[in-house]
């Protein structure tokens, strides 16, 4: 009987190896007191040992054997910019001089401390930014001890099996072309480590538990990095049944490529862009190979989060200038910065963060953040002569907006760069929804966050698994509500939709029936949902809208919904059963 085990898919695809085990279980340091006569001697050898770390990774930045994409590069120059911040190297000589204690020791000391502003905050950006300040504790240690970093000898069809692994490692093995996988028992779909093997097309499975206990090298395993499933100890028919599913992924990807270069109309003609959420500027290819009509959201949080301190406004201007690097897009949509509350590491505590200081609150409470922000988008639109739509999130109040939008449009006088930019909010919270009229009349367009939205409407938080039940998009107060937001907002306004409820399926009938002329949503999603739209007509759908709206259980709503796809969609049938 074969052994399976689930977890968080961050790269997709199939493929079938054998399990190479990295060992890369923490270094245990052993405090010792030295004599004051030694103080020097550690610092020296603490300095030491720094420049040997810097050395390595400037090293393999500047290889050629690696070929590295602009998104590796800034991955190495975050961990040497940890390994070059004077704070963290004065508050380890500190330490030493003050408790004569080894160089080890301290500086584990000080980045078990520095860890722990990140280990209480709830936001997974945050959370996974731990990680960066492990690797490069051990990797400075290695060097204290003159420990060798040679990388193993890795054979034809490798599964790299971890119970964590550095961004530096995964590239330095990844890059290796016998590496076809890589299964993590730690990790996220936003760690540095997921970026490298979405990056380089290798299917990865993370937080999978104690994966890196159970699997013995040289064992074959079978990953789907579509569900985020790892098999092994098939037997022969299960082997051939899974073989048959690979087979069957592989028609799937050729019919995702098919599909994108569907246009985005139903079959009575009805238009709705289908456009790209984006973590990072990397991913501009995925969008683009999936057939986004351009970029429906740049979250800049990721580009905020990665750093001890936020990011210049000369370096947001580097970044945000690669969104039009491809010339695919002549207009791109950046989310400003949505933080504080539990997504800030930078703030102190809050009691109730999902109803704090974040969003518009936190960058008009922090306006010289905000600015910097806003003149380097601005500073992209003078250079590129592209249009870009600066989106405001959680908003609750016409005064927020107001502010925000005096600030951004005297930076835009100032800039010379009126004519290049539009003003939208994200409708997100009930207040906004109650508002959608007087937001429509003073912003360019709106976009129904429907990920926030629904959490408030249903006083439901959707990272809490006790009110999982209740938390879906098609409660009759959620859908009412989506429709009021509509019908309010004045006369042409453009309106799109973000979130998850974007790529649902089962959604499809209700925006078309409104007429949304926008949805924004992960790049993978993009060919099915233009399949389905294809499809589709807007009089079924107006008339299973109406139905739902009649309805006074979820359940009813969702019945409705799935006979009208069950009944209309071919096409799309075969890659939706695998829920890719």
């Amino acid at each position: 009987m074969s052994i399976s085990k689930k977890g968080i898919s961050v790269s997709p695809g199939f493929s079938i190896g054998n399990i190479v085990l990295i060992n890369q279980a923490r270094t245990i340091v052993d405090k010792k007191k030295i004599n004051k006569n030694k103080i020097y001697h550690e610092i020296n050898r603490l300095q030491k040992a720094v420049e040997n770390s810097i050395r390595e990774i400037s090293e393999l930045k500047k290889s050629s054997n690696y070929k590295l994409k602009s998104e590796h590069i800034d991955i190495l120059d975050f961990n040497i910019l940890i390994l070059e911040d004077e704070i963290l190297a004065s508050e380890v000589i500190q330490k030493i001089k003050k408790e004569l204690i080894n160089a080890e020791w301290a500086l584990n000391s000080v980045l078990t401390e520095k860890s722990k502003n990140y280990s209480k905050v709830k936001d997974i950006y945050m959370q996974e930014r731990l990680a960066d300040f492990y690797y490069i504790g051990e990797r400075i240690i290695k060097n204290l001890r003159g420990t060798s970093d040679n990388l193993l000898e890795l054979p034809k069809n490798s599964i790299l099996v971890a119970h964590d692994l550095s961004p530096v490692d995964a590239l330095k093995y990844c890059k290796n072309k016998n590496v076809i996988g890589l299964l993590m028992d730690l990790g996220g779909a936003t760690s540095h480590t997921a970026i490298i093997a979405k990056s380089l097309s290798i299917p990865a499975i993370m937080s999978l538990g104690d994966i890196s206990q159970v699997l013995q090298p040289g064992k074959k395993v079978y990953i789907d990095g579509y569900k985020g499933i790892v098999t092994w100890q098939l037997k022969k028919e299960e082997k051939d049944e899974i073989l048959k599913l690979k087979d069957e992924y592989n028609i799937i990807e050729e019919n995702l490529l098919e599909f994108s270069k569907l246009p985005s109309k139903t079959k009575d003609g009805i238009e709705i862009l289908i456009k790209a959420n984006i973590e990072i500027t990397s991913e501009l290819s995925s969008a683009i190979r999936y057939g986004a009509q351009g970029i429906g959201m740049y979250r800049t949080e990721f580009l905020y989060t990665t750093n001890e301190r936020f990011p210049t406004e000369d370096e947001q201007f580097e970044d945000y200038k690669k969104l039009f690097n491809t010339n695919s897009f002549d207009s791109v949509t950046i989310r400003t910065l949505d933080i504080g509350g539990d997504k800030n590491f930078f703030q102190k505590d809050e009691i109730n963060p999902a109803m704090g200081l974040r969003g518009i609150r936190y960058s008009l409470t922090n306006t010289e953040t905000f600015i910097d922000q806003v003149k380097a988008i601005f500073r992209v639109c003078i250079d590129t002569k592209k249009k870009i739509r600066i989106l405001l999130p959680m908003v609750s109040v016409l005064d927020e907006i107001i502010e925000a939008k005096s600030i951004i449009e005297n930076l835009g006088n100032l800039s010379g760069a009126n004519g290049l930019f539009e003003i939208g909010v994200v409708i997100e919270t009930p207040s906004a929804a109650i508002m959608s009229k007087e937001i429509s009349e003073i912003v360019d367009f709106i976009s129904i966050g429907t990920n926030d939205l629904v959490q408030y409407i249903l006083a439901a938080d959707r990272n809490n698994e006790e009110v999982r039940p209740i938390l879906n998009y098609y409660q009759p107060a959620v859908i009412r509500i989506i429709k009021d937001i509509v019908r309010r907002a004045q006369k042409d306004t453009y309106i799109s939709i973000c979130g998850e409820m974007a790529n649902d399926i089962l959604s499809l009938p209700l925006f078309i029936a409104l007429k949304i002329n926008e949805l924004s949503m992960n790049c993978h999603s993009i060919p099915i949902i233009k399949s389905v739209i294809n499809e589709l007509e807007y009089d079924e759908c107006k008339s299973a809208f109406d139905r739902c709206l009649q309805m006074n259980k979820s359940i009813d709503i969702n019945t409705i919904l799935k006979q009208l796809i069950n009944k209309k969609i071919e096409k799309a049938k075969s890659i939706i059963q695998y829920e890719i």
